[in-house]
């Protein structure tokens, strides 16, 4: 087996979590885990996986982090330069479309695009006519097609990571920009956290980046990097006991969203997401 994201070979084994093989890329420091022949990434996001607090996957109810998302996306895409009026932007990974409402508050002509369809329906709420389901590795616009791309916890959740940046390295005009955040596998919290580590989430997330393993695959496909580092984001208080019950394990029961505080909004920084800005160079 080689790595696949920078071909190293012979990727170690790190531990078993949740049923599922870790392996590490001694060359880029990515890990991964390699999923059975008749998985489908897409059949994980159904409606129960943004509604269902009895899964380990998922959220147990996504609609009720509408404020601190909204904030934290307009936040991020507040720092995305808009290149004049009629700018357009696509989010990969769009969910409910919170994400797209606020791009096209902030003037973009913004679209997304989402594998669920049960969440992109969801998104007729906020975006409506905003939401193209489709696979991020064969989406329908053309060469070109936008200024920005925005993938917000998204590329690790994709099976095939040259062929979803190559996509969006397509979709790009030249001098176009990719925003991204994602887990930082090489982060102190992920190597004293271990296999409790809370973004080693099976089976929605395949891969586990470095930096290096980012900048690989980035480049690999035309990119600059402009930036990447750590940012806090908003949570609620609720969330935050949602996701240390999900990274304990089985066994726990999905607390109630009404207990005092639970809407709580709490900046968080564990240094172990980082953001990342990218240009698209070449004329190509």
């Amino acid at each position: 087996m080689h790595c696949r994201i920078c071909g190293g070979e012979s990727p170690q084994p790190k531990f078993h979590k949740q049923g599922a093989r870790i392996l590490a890329c001694g060359a880029c420091g990515v890990a991964f885990w390699d999923p059975p022949p008749d998985f489908r990434p897409e059949g994980v996001y159904d409606a129960a996986y943004f509604e269902d607090g009895s899964a380990q996957r998922g959220y147990d109810d996504y609609t009720s982090l509408e404020p601190v998302l909204r904030r934290n996306f307009a936040r991020r895409i507040a720092k995305i330069p808009r290149p004049g009026d009629g700018a357009r932007m696509l989010d990969v990974g769009a969910a409910y479309g919170y994400a797209v409402a606020e791009a096209r508050r902030l003037g973009w002509r913004a679209v997304g695009l989402e594998v669920s369809a049960p969440a992109a329906a969801a998104a007729g709420r906020v975006a409506p006519d905003r939401i193209v389901v489709a696979n991020a590795m064969r989406t329908p616009f053309a060469d070109g097609a936008f200024d920005a791309v925005t993938l917000w916890d998204v590329i690790e959740h994709l099976a095939d990571p040259h062929g979803a940046v190559a996509e969006v390295a397509r979709l790009l005009r030249p001098q176009g920009r990719l925003v991204l955040t994602t887990g930082d596998v090489g982060s102190f919290v992920a190597r004293c956290s271990g296999r409790r580590w809370h973004l080693y989430s099976i089976p929605e997330h395949l891969f586990f980046y470095s930096r290096d393993g980012l900048r690989l695959l980035l480049e690999a496909h035309g990119f600059r990097i402009e930036s990447m580092r750590a940012e806090s984001s908003l949570y609620t208080l609720g969330y935050l006991f949602e996701r240390l019950r999900k990274t304990l394990g089985p066994g726990g029961k999905a607390s109630s969203r009404t207990w005092p505080g639970a809407n709580l909004p709490v900046a968080v920084n564990l240094f172990d997401i980082v953001t990342l800005h990218a240009v698209r160079e070449g004329d190509r």
